[in-house]
């Protein structure tokens, strides 16, 4: 059987999904290098735990920097967006995974966001019957359909990885004051039934931390949903039509 393929915005979300990364094997592709405002890629803890693993790299893996990827949005670059989902969409007809799972639309981060964005899209370029399903990056991990369990070896093999490779994952101090470490043992997909929804009806997240960081001179842009990945859903959403009416 084709292992499944896994898109990941960040490097250290693959930290979340330990123990269905050791059991099915998937090519891991990353959106960005995990640079971000230092200017110091993150990608080898990443390929080493997938080392580790038995995976392997997929083939977008770093990318793009943060600071590209966030410019993306920001700029409404649907032409490098769909160059993306063209290269993932790709990789799709020629590996023929049987499920693509990516990070869940959370409206926590808007990379994480676009992740759902690109392989629905290219799931549906390639014309695959890869079934979609993500996991949830900040929200509570035994919430979803697919749950695997890990044993007490596995369990404490992923905690001890994730001590070890916590520098790549910013949020994992608060992820586990948050859930609990024990929420941690479970690992949970849930089915993306409409690639295209970008969230719930409430303001995302991602808009509240950009006001308070512009206001805080961090950020000079606040990157709002309507504004930045609704044009860009549509754009993607309009290449597709054009490219289905061609045949």
């Amino acid at each position: 059987m084709t292992p499944p393929f896994l898109l990941v915005a960040h490097p250290g979300h693959e930290l979340l999904l330990q123990g269905w990364i050791s059991l099915t094997k998937p090519a891991v592709h990353v959106l960005t290098d995990g640079s971000g405002h230092t200017a110091e890629p993150r990608l080898d803890r990443t390929a080493e735990l997938l080392r580790e693993l038995g995976a392997k790299p997929g083939a977008i893996f770093g990318r793009l920097t943060d600071r590209e990827a966030y410019a993306l949005i920001t700029e409404r670059n649907s032409a490098l967006l769909v160059s993306l989902i063209a290269e993932l969409a790709s990789a799709i007809e020629q590996q023929r995974p049987s499920l693509v799972v990516t990070d869940a639309v959370e409206g926590y981060n808007p990379v994480h966001d676009l992740c759902c964005l690109i392989a629905g899209a290219a799931i549906e370029l390639s014309s695959s019957n890869a079934k979609h399903y993500a996991y949830a990056v900040v929200g509570d991990p035994r919430q979803g359909e697919l749950v695997i369990e890990l044993d007490d070896a596995a369990y404490a093999a992923k905690l001890e990885r994730a001590r070890r490779y916590a520098p790549i994952l910013p949020d994992a101090a608060e992820l586990l004051a948050r859930h609990g470490s024990d929420a941690y043992r479970y690992e949970t997909l849930c089915a993306v039934t409409d690639w295209r929804r970008l969230g719930a009806d409430e303001r995302p997240l991602y808009e509240r931390f950009g006001e308070e960081r512009v206001a805080a001179h961090r950020y000079d842009h606040v990157i709002r949903r309507d504004e930045h990945l609704v044009p860009l859903r549509d754009a993607v959403c309009n290449t597709l039509d054009r490219r289905s009416c061609a045949f």
